[in-house]
């Protein structure tokens, strides 16, 4: 029932229900409850790869190569991990790229890349080398003893520098088989040298001469006998060339003038002026010099024995390190050939098979 308020028409009336009918509406025991707000979406898939990788390899060949571990960070679990080429498998020279894929339980993927480099072996352009030279080549060491049967200085072929520096160059040029021939003769002159050489080089397939000689042509301390030497030197040298040899010049080491022996200490004087033309005869001639002599830094106490005149093991080893420098800067070559299994090395080169 509806009561008329004073001074109300039936417009007002209406107005009174409809708004009571509409509070009914919105504070009734039916009123529907909102649905719950959705559950949060797992993160993206997230992927971190290992750190790009770079071994050698021994000769040249594909390597086998085992990397760590990519690792997936976030996605809804359980999150996949593989990755192309794998771990463990056979790396060819060069550089070649890992492609790791996360993958989670909404088949969502997320990749990551990392790099392999296999390095090829350095390689040398000549490996057959002779060593010519008297006892200083031979690899006398006065510490040892003497020679009973020859009245010198015993021999130490495992430390002569022909054999150091062999050891040298095997361990680096790992893919050929470089090797340095020992041709010292104890006692012998440079000029008496240039005979013998001839013989030593005819038909032998040597590609590189390695000459150190003139200290027994200086033995009796006389200027006059540096010329001689020097033309002998020359002589070799030149007959080398003819023959197609790479020839590496080396001067002669320091020696002890106050040693036990003077008369091996009496060339001391006369050491440095015929390296001076050895040096010369190297820049005239064209060919490597090998600088022994500032190499030992004028240490004649622990790098020349107590005669003045050979070198200790210690030396020896100077002068095949020195050697071995000089080789690698001038018969090394660049970095740009690569493993072919199709291919044969000879020489230092690679030959492709057609």
């Amino acid at each position: 029932m509806v009561r008329r308020l004073p001074g109300t028409g039936r417009f007002s009336t209406l107005l009174i229900l409809l708004a009571a009918t509409a509070t009914l509406r919105c504070t009734g025991p039916n009123t529907p409850t909102p649905p719950p707000p959705p559950p949060p979406d797992p993160a993206a898939v997230e992927i971190t790869c290992p750190q790009p990788v770079t071994v050698a390899s021994l000769r040249g060949e594909p390597t086998v190569v085992v990397y760590g571990q990519a690792t997936a960070i976030s996605g809804a679990p359980p999150v996949t991990v593989s990755c192309t080429p794998q771990s463990g498998g056979a790396f060819p020279v060069g550089t070649s790229t890992v492609t790791c894929l996360a993958t989670d339980a909404r088949q969502r993927t997320a990749p990551c890349t990392f790099t392999i480099t296999v390095t090829s072996p350095p390689r040398i352009s000549l490996t057959r080398v002779v060593a010519f030279g008297d006892s200083m080549t031979t690899g006398e060491i006065p510490g040892l003893g003497l020679n009973p049967f020859t009245g010198g200085f015993l021999v130490d072929p495992g430390s002569a520098y022909p054999r150091r520096l062999e050891v040298a160059l095997v361990g680096r040029y790992t893919a050929q088989t470089p090797f340095v021939r020992n041709q010292g003769l104890s006692g012998e002159q440079a000029i008496q040298g240039r005979s013998r050489l001839s013989g030593v080089l005819a038909g032998a397939g040597y590609e590189v001469l390695l000459l150190m000689e003139g200290a027994n042509d200086l033995l009796f301390g006389e200027a006059k006998a540096v010329d001689p030497a020097v033309s002998a030197m020359q002589f070799m040298v030149r007959d080398a060339k003819s023959r197609g040899l790479r020839v590496f010049l080396a001067t002669l080491p320091p020696q002890n003038p106050l040693a036990c022996c003077p008369r091996r200490g009496n060339a001391a004087a006369f050491v440095e002026p015929y390296n001076n033309r050895l040096r010369s005869l190297a820049a005239a001639e064209g060919v490597t010099l090998v600088d022994v002599y500032p190499a030992f830094n004028g240490d004649t106490t622990t790098l020349i024995d107590f005669d003045g005149l050979h070198p200790t093991a210690a030396g020896y080893q100077r002068i095949a390190d020195t050697f071995f420098k000089s080789i690698t800067q001038t018969l090394e070559l660049p970095p740009t050939l690569t493993w072919d299994p199709r291919a044969m090395v000879t020489g230092g080169f690679l030959i492709r098979r057609r």
